[in-house]
This record gives structure tokens, C-alpha cells and sequence, in this order.
């Protein structure tokens, strides 16, 4: 259903053209020039598709980690034809990238508008790297000079997003003007100098199999250098977009409006529900805000539930209370109960805090109506990346202090959102003892590799609704280690990456087609190391 979306300008300020159907390739009467283009509206259209490429980057993992269930196999659901829009949505942004740098160059008050270009832009190049590998880079947007580009090294592009990141900082600290319609800090410039110290360390964590790849030879050092800079520390640094209540055009959070504008499609996995209800001795306090439960009909009184529990290769079939999913792999659907399906709660798609209404959620009164946030560099997300750094490279740092401090900020955040009031709702006293029992669990083992599996799972949990962050930790560390298997298959082959977009290969003589089973060049374990 979301492949067949097209792009819209929702921003109030200009309307762009947005089908880009020759991608990086060909010449595009809709790139805009220098001489053409106005560099706020320009920026405008960038953090538009910025929140579009990478909620969409996030629906396509959310299945293959199983916040979602994944119903078919991993060729199916990372194809060939997965990643066209999003190819073209993130080709399209680096060509108004480049004209807003080109007009920078001969206007000084445009020094923090090309800064938040270079960040914006930084991240979506490091995530389509994640995604894909090498890919067209330096030479893409230029069709007069290379109607088809070649593509650069993964090792290659991070270097050049480091230096973009650095020469952002420095543009920041030398601006004197503002950009009016900042989405995302209102033109905070410490807000957006803890984001770019904030992407360092991710990259620096991300690549640390690889360091020496992106021409960092002390990792270490450079991250104990970073951890004396301003990051991202508290919820009102925190990197979001935050989404309206606007129907017309649509402007609700892609969550919402997958299960509370029409009949829920997708099931919710019930690993990651047994995860946050069953995995502890106390059920986790984001149960109620991360999920919402449709109906208290019996689930074994449809299929495949009616018959899951005798069957030997389904793990968990049904996790109780009606928290109604499925298994991982589980392929047994089209047997319809779309609205007794468990589906996204209030956090972070805005939807339905669960108080045991048992009310289809399309007719239900939605607390915030889609107004959700895409929570995509958060201080407790920074916190779990310095505490896997602090344990497993010795950085300067407490790794069991910064543990504690990832969960309580991941807490904080998901429980305050939207001003829940309920005898339903979590208490701090439901945090603390949820906390004791992961810190008792991460000082009883006995090596780092576990104490990380403690880590990184409990990054697993409170990366709900942001599916990249989980991926690549999966693709780094193998954890968590009690990961879901596909059920109908014991050794599966992980996608460790994405095949290009089939519309650009077609396109372009340069690019040909690679397979899902090729690593990206941070991902240095081996063949078979997750399932």
C-alpha cells in the first residue's frame, strides 16, 4: 500500500516538482538551478523529504525486525522494488543540497541554512549507505557532466559526510541569521551543534568494526573527544519530526494512519510483544503506550490461532491478554480479524493509549489523532550508542550508569507522551523496578558480550517506531541474541543490506543490481552471524 504513494509538498511555503522519474540520472526539468531557486523554500522541500525518506526507510524494517511481523520471506520483503521511491525521494534532496550549497557560497546569510543542509543531508547519506552500500554519490545530480553516475565506496561517503558534519559546526558558530521555518529546532543553533556532534558519535559507534575504513585510526580517542562536546543529553535536544492532524493533504503520522484511518493490514510481532509483556518478571511500563488491543475476542477462535498451539515451529503463536499478533515468518493470513488485531498505540504514532477499551481503533477517541513524532536521534538513543562504546571499545565512561540513564530518558519520553491521564498509566515506581531487574541482570553476567546483549536489547525496545537504529545495531552486535528465528525456516538468510532500486538500475549503465545477502562495509562479521 505505501509503495504506491507519491510525493507532496506539504509545507506551506512552495510546491515543487516531486516525480522525479529519472532519478540521479538524466536531466530532470524539475531540478531546480541556482538561478531558479529561492534557499528557504528549497529547505523547506529538504525537510519534507527527509521526514518522507526515512518513515519510509523505517516502514521497510519494521517487519524484518520484527516490531511488525514479517509475513513472507526476506526476498520478498527486501526486493528489487522496495526502495524506489525512496531512491528517488533521497536523489531529489541531494540535488536541492547541492544547489542550496552552490548559493551559500556567494551569500554569507545563508551560512546556517547550508549548515542545516549539510546535517539533514549528512544523515540521509549515511542511512542510504547503511541500506545499500556503495552507491552513486559524487558524481549523481549532474547529468550534463555524468548522465550515469558511478557509484562511490560506502568508506568514501562517510568520510565526506565527517568533513560536511565538521564544516556545518563551523557554519553554525559563524552564522548571524536564522532560517524561519526550522521543523525541527526553531533555529536553536546549540540544539543543531548537539545533533552534529550526536551523528559523529553514531557514525563513529556505527563503523567502530571498520574505524580505520573512514580514516579514523583512534576511535577511541576521537569518541572520548566527542564525550567533552555538546550532545544530545536531555528530551529537549532530542532530533524528531513531529507530524500534524492534517487530513487534507495527509499529514498523520504514517502509524496512524496505517491503523486508525482504515482496517489495520499488517500484525504486530509477537516477539517484541512478548518482549515488552512477558520477558521480565514485570511487564514492561511502555506496554500500553507503544501498543493498543482492538478487541477481547478469543483468538482461538480464528485462524491460524485456532491451531498455532499444536503446531511445533510457532514460538509463540498467541502472548495472552489479547495482544493479538503474529509470529515471525508466519505466512497463514488473509483469514480477515483486521479489527481484533493489537495495533500502534499512542507512542510515537499518536493513536490510542490502551485503558482495556477494546474498541476497534479506527472509531476510537485517538488522544492525538496522528500527531505522532518520528523519534530518530534521541538522548536515550545516544546513551545506549555511548554505553555499547563504553563497554566494548573503554571509552571514558560508566557503561551501567549510562544503561540506567537510556532506559529512565526512553521512559520519560514514551510515558509523557501526550499527556496521558488513566488509572492505567505507568508509575515511577513501575520504572524503577523494571530498571532494577536490567541492571541486576547486566551485573550477574559474566563477560562484556553479554552485559552488551543487555544493552542492545534494551535499545531493541525503546527503538520503537524508529526500526533503522534497531537494524543496524542487529547488523553490528548479533543482538538481542533470543531474537526471533523465521518459524519456517531455522536458517534463513538475513538481508545484510538492500538491493538498489530496480527503476535506477534500469536506468543507469553504471549501476548494476547487488543482492540483499551483501554486507555494507561497517558490517564485518560473518556469513550466518543473524537469523
Amino acid at each position: 500500500m505505501m509503495r504506491k504513494i507519491k510525493i507532496m509538498v506539504i509545507l506551506p511555503l512552495v510546491v515543487l516538482g516531486c516525480e522525479v522519474s529519472d532519478f540521479d540520472l538524466q536531466d530532470n526539468p524539475n531540478y531546480l538551478t541556482p538561478e531558479s531557486a529561492d534557499p528557504e523554500y528549497l529547505l523547506n522541500e529538504m525537510q519534507y523529504q527527509f521526514q518522507y525518506f526515512m518513515g519510509r526507510m523505517i516502514l521497510n524494517t519494521d517487519d524484518v525486525m520484527r516490531y511488525e511481523a514479517m509475513t513472507d520471506t526476506y526476498g520478498d520483503v527486501v526486493s528489487v522494488s522496495v526502495l524506489d521511491n525512496e531512491w528517488e525521494s533521497y536523489f531529489e534532496t541531494l540535488n536541492n543540497s547541492r544547489t542550496i550549497e552552490t548559493l551559500a557560497q556567494e551569500d554569507e546569510s545563508l551560512l546556517f541554512h547550508n549548515a542545516i543542509n549539510k546535517l539533514l543531508m549528512g544523515y540521509l547519506t549515511i542511512t542510504m549507505v547503511d541500506y545499500v552500500g556503495a552507491m552513486p554519490y559524487s558524481e549523481a545530480v549532474t547529468p550534463s557532466e555524468y548522465p550515469n553516475p558511478g557509484i562511490d565506496s560506502g568508506p568514501e561517503i562517510y568520510k565526506q559526510v565527517l568533513a560536511d558534519i565538521d564544516q556545518a559546526i563551523v557554519d553554525i558558530e559563524s552564522s548571524n541569521f536564522n532560517f524561519s521555518t526550522d521543523l525541527f529546532y526553531d533555529s536553536d543553533k546549540e540544539k543543531w551543534i548537539a545533533l552534529a556532534n550526536s551523528l559523529k558519535l553514531k557514525i563513529l559507534v556505527q563503523t567502530r568494526l571498520a574505524s580505520s575504513e573512514i580514516g579514523v585510526s583512534d576511535v577511541v580517542l576521537a569518541i572520548n573527544e566527542l564525550l567533552e562536546k555538546d550532545l544530545i543529553n536531555s528530551e529537549s535536544e532530542d532530533f524528531q519530526y513531529t507530524y500534524s492532524t492534517v487530513v487534507e493533504p495527509e499529514s498523520r503520522h504514517l502509524y496512524f494512519q496505517r491503523g486508525y484511518v482504515g482496517d489495520f493490514g499488517q500484525y504486530m510481532g509477537n516477539y517484541f510483544m512478548f518482549m515488552l509483556k512477558d520477558s521480565k518478571s514485570v511487564q514492561d511500563p511502555r506496554l500500553r503506550y507503544y501498543l493498543y488491543r482492538q478487541s477481547d475476542t478469543d483468538p482461538f477462535s480464528m485462524v491460524p490461532y485456532s491451531t498455532c498451539p499444536q503446531e511445533s515451529n510457532v514460538d509463540y503463536c498467541y502472548v495472552g491478554d489479547y495482544y493479538i499478533g503474529l509470529d515471525h515468518g508466519e505466512n497463514r493470513i488473509g483469514h480477515g480479524g483486521n479489527l481484533d488485531r493489537t495495533v500502534y498505540g499512542i507512542y510515537p504514532g499518536g493513536g490510542t493509549f490502551d485503558e482495556n477499551q477494546f474498541n476497534e481503533a479506527p472509531s476510537t477517541s485517538t488522544h492525538l489523532d496522528g500527531a505522532g513524532i518520528l523519534p530518530l536521534l534521541t538522548s536515550s538513543f545516544v546513551k545506549f550508542l555511548r554505553a555499547e562504546a563504553a563497554l566494548m571499545l573503554k571509552t571514558n565512561e560508566d557503561p551501567e550508569k549510562l544503561l540506567e540513564e537510556a532506559i529512565r530518558d526512553s521512559m520519560n519520553k514514551v510515558l509523557g507522551f501526550g499527556s496521558v491521564s488513566s488509572d492505567f498509566e505507568a508509575t515511577a515506581q513501575d520504572v524503577d523496578d523494571y530498571i532494577a531487574e536490567v541492571l541486576f541482570s547486566f551485573n550477574n553476567v559474566a563477560t562484556d558480550e553479554q552485559r552488551l546483549d543487555i544493552v542492545i536489547t534494551e535499545y531493541y525496545l525503546a527503538a520503537y517506531g524508529n526500526s533503522l537504529e534497531a537494524y543496524n545495531a542487529y547488523r553490528r552486535t548479533g543482538y538481542p541474541s533470543n531474537i526471533q528465528v523465521p518459524i519456517d525456516n531455522d536458517n534463513p538468510t538475513f538481508p545484510r543490506s538492500f538491493p538498489y532500486s530496480a527503476d535506477a538500475v534500469e536506468i543507469n549503465s553504471s549501476l548494476f543490481q547487488k543482492q540483499n545477502t551483501d554486507k555494507v562495509f561497517w558490517d564485518t562479521n560473518p556469513e550466518g552471524f543473524i537469523k
